[in-house]
């Protein structure tokens, strides 16, 4: 999970910082201004090509997709169903 948490945050971290002591868990990312909808389709697909995964429609117009804590969950989860592979 560590490993995926930091892939979120590096990647967010490209352009902006996120300040210290922000709760990685429930930070919105959307939200905040960090990753606008066009940039949310380029974040997903290069999450996609690392971990060799896919989202659906729904998970892609979810809360779920838009926080760190719950997008780690769900990579971890698409890992599992995809290569038996969790967290």
């Amino acid at each position: 999970m560590e490993e995926i948490r930091n892939f979120i945050v590096d990647y967010i971290e490209r352009e902006y910082t996120i300040p210290g002591g922000t709760d990685l868990d429930r930070f919105n990312y959307v939200e905040e201004g960090y990753i606008d909808s066009i940039g949310l389709i380029q974040f997903i697909a290069v999450i996609e090509d690392e971990y060799g995964i896919e989202f659906s429609d729904e998970e892609l117009s979810g809360e779920e997709i838009k926080t760190v804590g719950s997008l780690v969950k769900l990579i971890c989860e698409k890992r599992d169903f995809y290569m038996g592979e969790g967290c």
